[in-house]
């Protein structure tokens, strides 16, 4: 009997169109629910009309360790609009209803992993058109009982690098793929910007490390620093910025859409441009 072929992933697919395009990845983040369901939906889809080529998705966490003042607020947002893992599942599938290409990543953390479990989570991001994750205070080391459910289902789980994390903390291993996640500088997100010998020196130390491309993340704030971070990297991940100029200065859903889709084409055309 002739051995069955897993479908590919969709960030695997993604990277190989942006490869044969000779172009860089470009990746926004927001929280699930953030303010509420419809915009939250709305949001995503403007995301990838705007340029957006993999949304990472936070679903809303009353403790998100890693993550500075703005995507706090966004999280307290969410919650107050009832958000949770379940419902960030059952958004991605809303979206999966008209867009079944864009790669889409679960960022969060463990907590709300272990109480719905992780064969129960794995099998229903799955059936919900998720991609991947990224638990953000689980290292790999401590991942092999959510890694075998992931790779069951045909998940991935994205590493995450930073300057204080050793090379092991990030190696291959069944139910890790994707992209690997730079994090330049130490902090959180939101937080002070590398200069970009810093970031082309992280990239670079990681290049014989891994056969996964190389995305570089938190503390890139214009659409010209994620294009010097695009040409050294396979691509740039926008969050807190973004997330700050729309829900700060834009009042209403249609101005904060309207925000995202000309903020987002700014970064895009930036990284064309390359």
């Amino acid at each position: 009997m002739a051995k069955a072929h897993k479908t590919p992933n969709r960030i695997d697919v993604m990277f190989d169109r942006l490869k044969a395009e000779g172009r860089k990845a470009l990746v926004t983040f927001a929280v699930a629910d953030d303010p509420d369901r419809e915009e939250s939906l709305a949001a995503l889809h403007a995301f990838v009309a705007s340029g957006i080529d993999l949304i990472e998705l936070g679903y809303p966490f009353s403790d998100p360790i890693l993550d500075g003042a703005t995507i706090q607020r966004a999280n307290r947002r969410a919650l107050e609009g009832g958000g949770n893992l379940a419902a960030a599942l059952d958004l991605v599938a809303a979206f999966r209803q008209t867009d079944t290409t864009t790669p889409i990543i679960l960022m969060g953390y463990s907590n709300p992993l272990v109480a719905m479990g992780y064969e129960a989570f794995a099998s229903r991001a799955a059936a919900a058109g998720i991609d991947g994750i990224i638990a953000a205070d689980m290292p790999l080391r401590e991942a092999d009982d959510l890694l075998a459910q992931l790779d069951k289902n045909g998940l991935v789980m994205v590493a995450l690098s930073a300057p204080t994390l050793d090379a092991t903390d990030f190696s291959a291993r069944p139910g890790v793929g994707g992209f690997l996640y730079c994090i330049p500088v130490v902090g959180p997100t939101g937080g002070p910007s590398a200069s970009i010998e810093t970031i082309s020196g992280a990239v670079e130390r990681l290049r014989p490390l891994t056969k996964l491309p190389v995305l570089v993340g938190f503390g890139i704030k214009t659409p010209e620093a994620a294009a010097e971070t695009a040409a050294v990297a396979d691509g740039a991940i926008v969050a807190s910025a973004l997330i700050e100029e729309v829900h700060s200065k834009n009042p209403d859903r249609t101005s904060r859409l309207a925000a995202y889709a000309r903020l987002i084409g700014d970064y895009r055309q930036a990284l064309d441009a390359l």
